[in-house]
């Protein structure tokens, strides 16, 4: 081997010269993270609000729903949506959260649920929908729906099975045929790659291993025990080069989201996990469980049976024009 060529595949010099870029990315994201400024930037509030909308939503499609729950995440909320409205006035984005305040509201009065905490989360809401009452605030909450409704969205078109697919926290306890996940990841693999790289890797867990993994990410405790299989999706760093460090999660992104239409094709339901968790958690994935170093982990999706009815999160979507720009 050359010198030139030593150096240039030596992983110290690599590194040395992806600094500049990572340093100008970290910077990027530093100042534009929902945690930097967050007080005194709409969208940064904003994503404050949705994510405890989202925390107390899901709440409702839980297997064993607890009659008193969440109380500090719905004051938190209550009292950013008056900021919000205060700071920006009221926009279409809060209709949802608005929504899901009002029907937890409902809820524990339906339950005979008091305390002074939940009297001044009540009145915060009612300030808001007396002085908006033109507006409809139902937009939350959870849905009811049947085993036989969603195979049936199983078999419809595209657009049936993607409009009509949930994550689900509320799974049946007969396992799911290991050839049923091996038919899911047959789909899957069609999924496009980076020059057709097929980086993408699956690891199915099961039984303890299972529980053990479920643990380390955090994000399913409320519903864990009733999860039959967790597929981790990773992707092979040796497939791609220096400037294409984020490609893995492209790749991988994309294997998981054809994975998890497979699985409502096939009848099974899922639930994505996201892996933003603790460096040391991560690390422990990779120890604990032997995943190469090469491999980064992407997502966990959760399995299992559907039952014959459960409830979902509604989870409202905005409207394409929030979200979408043409440039002419």
């Amino acid at each position: 081997m050359s010198i030139k060529k030593s150096i240039t595949e030596n992983p110290l010099a690599i590194f040395i010269k992806m600094i500049p870029t990572m340093v100008d990315e970290f910077w990027r994201f530093a100042k534009g993270n929902a945690r930097c400024g967050n007080s005194g930037n709409r969208d940064k509030m904003l994503t404050e609000i949705l994510m405890l909308t989202h925390a107390l939503e899901k709440g409702f499609s839980l297997p064993n729903m607890r009659k008193s729950f969440g109380k500090e995440k719905a004051s938190k909320l209550s009292v950013l949506i008056e900021k919000y409205i205060s700071s920006y006035g009221y926009t279409a984005d809060l209709i949802v959260p608005i929504s899901l305040m009002k029907k937890y509201m409902e809820f524990h009065k339906e339950n005979g649920i008091n305390s002074k905490e939940l009297d001044l989360i009540s009145d915060r809401i009612q300030r808001i929908t007396e002085k908006y009452k033109e507006i409809c605030f139902d937009k939350a909450g959870s849905i009811d729906k049947t085993k036989e409704e969603m195979l049936t969205v199983a078999k419809g078109d595209f657009k049936t099975l993607a409009t009509g697919r949930y994550s689900i926290r509320n799974f049946d306890k007969t396992p799911v045929a290991i050839e049923s996940i091996n038919e899911a990841i047959e789909i899957a693999k069609k999924s496009p790659s980076a020059c057709n790289r097929q980086s993408y890797r699956v690891h199915v867990f099961e039984g303890e291993n299972k529980n053990h993994i479920l643990k380390l990410q955090g994000g399913a405790n409320s519903f864990s025990e009733c999860v039959d299989k967790v597929i981790l999706i990773t992707a092979d760093l040796h497939r791609y080069y220096t400037r294409e460090p984020h490609l893995g999660y492209v790749d991988g992104s994309l294997f998981a989201m054809s994975l998890m239409y497979a699985l409502t094709y096939l009848g099974i339901g899922s639930i994505p996990l996201t892996l933003g968790i603790k460096t040391k958690n991560l690390k422990r994935i990779h120890t604990e469980f032997d995943i190469p170093e090469n491999e980064i982990p992407v997502l966990l999706i959760a399995v299992g049976n559907y039952t014959d009815s459960f409830k979902v999160a509604r989870s409202e979507r905005n409207g394409i024009t929030s979200f979408t720009t043409y440039h002419k």
